[in-house]
């Protein structure tokens, strides 16, 4: 037992030698895109979030940013993928502002992986990576040998071949993240963003994830970026580690010449100790709270307390080992789970926040609801599109607020251009404004068509393009005048809807109709809504 105490303390105070550096490009291989920012500043609405922040992101290499929460992290990540226009200054790939490049184009370089992505009901893993490939086949584009190897090499380095034909649904949190990462490097970019994605993981599987990351970037030397809340994980697995507060830079480099006690002090409000992780030799952040610990914080009340409680404690108390302590740090991870915000008129203990909660009530769908969504626009589906005079349009904006809209012409205003594309004409008296923007800025789209008197709805979910082609807008004519604008959109899935909620509304049965006299008209909830906004609007300025 001697003996192998004595090991095990070897091996916890040798420090792991130094992660490889990431290899060049060989001869003939393109190179990494370089990612940088002007001066960015992002925000939503008259909320600025990112102030002024240049930062350039060294290329092969992991960069992780860490900050306390709401410093505008994500949103920075969010401004540097092309998913938030700025206010002012410039993300830039290679040199060209991000926005001035098309979406095919920044997608074929850099590959995104946001927060808590969801999968669509059923999808085969396989079929979730290969949708990594889209970015590089056009509107009439057809699956390809590149493919075949691109999707049959993400999955072989991110190790979820053994998982190619089991449903997303089915796979453990850690599995279900490899996952994605495989679909983000199916892409075949040199740059890939990830917004938390040891988020909602255990300890086990946060580590497998970085793990891998760090795999890619030493193997394919794919520049990452990460945002992570875990400082300790953060220090170990970066090269080069950028500290936000308040939407500003206020530290970065190498994790050992950024992380002292005074920065964790100043930026996370914590008093700590910092000392080198036993395992990777890179700092290790051993928090200070009011009930443990004790800190050289003279002149502060932590420090007054921490004192106290060193006086107090008995002459021959061990002190605890740099292992003991990272022991100690591992354990006091909370765990993670869904947030905690109260919900109007509901008691706290009724809100359902975690998958588990939720299958307590709703079962695993059988396989036959499970696997009804299609890739393609089968010739029955294409028969209802074309007979659909209606269609409900979702779209999403950059801050996350949602739009839904209805379209509605006469037959045939819906054209089926291929087997995994659609358009139907933007007129005047169907456009939202805001519905066209979301789509120039975040062009995934989900759309519901309606047939009346038919009790089952088709459903799109895919990417939106606005176009103005002559030949297109011909063929959406209407009485011989053409629509100004089209939308033409990309098929990811398409799959029906049972008709049990129309048939239950009774939507399409006019003895089920309610009097239309005891109902508000468009006009009259028009006005209701526009008194409504005065009066919080003056009860604002009289409160300020």
């Amino acid at each position: 037992m001697a003996g192998e105490s004595a090991a095990a303390d070897t091996v916890a105070a040798a420090p792991a030698p130094a992660p490889a550096p990431a290899p060049a490009p060989a001869p003939g291989e393109s190179r990494r895109p370089a990612v940088h920012t002007e001066r960015i500043s992002l925000g939503y609405g008259d909320r600025r979030v990112v102030d002024e922040l240049s930062l350039d992101i060294p290329p092969g290499r992991i960069t992780v940013i860490v900050g306390p929460n709401a410093c505008g992290k994500s949103t920075l990540l969010r401004g540097m993928a092309r998913l938030l226009r700025p206010t002012a200054g410039a993300a830039c790939l290679d040199g060209k502002s991000i926005h001035s490049l098309s979406s095919r184009e920044v997608a074929q370089q850099l590959g995104i992986l946001p927060q808590s992505p969801s999968a669509p009901e059923g999808i085969t893993v396989t079929d979730l990576v290969g949708r990594g490939r889209s970015p590089h086949q056009g509107w009439f584009g057809r699956w390809n040998d590149a493919d075949e190897q691109a999707v049959a090499d993400a999955m072989r380095a991110t190790g979820t071949l053994d998982l190619a034909d089991r449903s997303v649904d089915e796979l453990s949190g850690g599995q279900r993240q490899r996952v994605w990462i495989a679909m983000a490097l199916a892409q075949r970019t040199g740059v890939l963003l990830l917004d938390e994605p040891t988020t909602f993981l255990d300890l086990t599987h946060q580590v497998e994830v970085l793990d891998l990351l760090a795999d890619l970037n030493r193997t394919e030397a794919t520049t990452i970026v990460a945002v992570l809340h875990d400082l300790n994980l953060a220090c170990r697995y970066a090269d080069h580690l950028v500290v936000l507060s308040e939407g500003r830079l206020v530290a970065e480099g190498a994790p050992r010449e950024v992380v002292t006690e005074e920065l964790v002090r100043d930026v996370f409000a914590l008093p700590s100790r910092v000392i080198d992780d036993p395992v990777s030799a890179t700092p290790l952040i051993v928090p200070i709270g009011r009930h443990h610990g004790s800190a050289n914080l003279a002149g502060t009340a932590a420090g007054t307390a921490a004192a106290d409680s060193v006086a107090a404690a008995p002459a021959d108390t061990p002190a605890d080992t740099p292992a003991e302590a990272a022991l100690d740090v591992a354990a006091a991870i909370p765990p993670t789970g869904a947030g905690s915000a109260a919900v109007s008129g509901v008691a706290s203990g009724a809100v359902v926040r975690s998958e588990t909660e939720l299958r307590e009530v709703v079962d695993e769908p059988v396989p036959l609801i499970a696997d009804k969504a299609a890739p393609a626009i089968d010739d029955e589906s294409r028969r209802f599109l074309e007979a659909a005079p209606l269609l409900m349009l979702a779209s999403a904006a950059d801050d996350g607020s949602v739009d839904v809209s209805p379209r509605g012409d006469e037959d045939g205003s819906v054209i089926v251009l291929d087997e995994r594309t659609v358009a139907f004409a933007d007129r005047q008296g169907n456009r939202r404004v805001d519905s066209m923007l979301n789509i120039l800025r975040n062009p995934r789209v989900a759309m519901l068509f309606l047939v009346p008197g038919i009790d089952h709805a088709l459903r799109i979910n895919g990417t939106a393009t606005i176009v103005r082609d002559g030949e297109l807008l011909d063929r959406l004519a209407l009485k011989g005048s053409p629509p100004e604008l089209a939308v033409v959109v990309t098929v990811s899935e398409l799959f029906v809807h049972c008709g049990r909620a129309f048939g239950r509304s009774k939507v399409w049965d006019p003895e089920a109709w309610p009097d239309q006299g005891s109902l508000p008209t468009a006009g009259t909830l028009l006005k209701a809504h526009t008194a409504l906004r005065d009066t919080l609007r003056d009860a604002e300025r009289d409160g300020s």
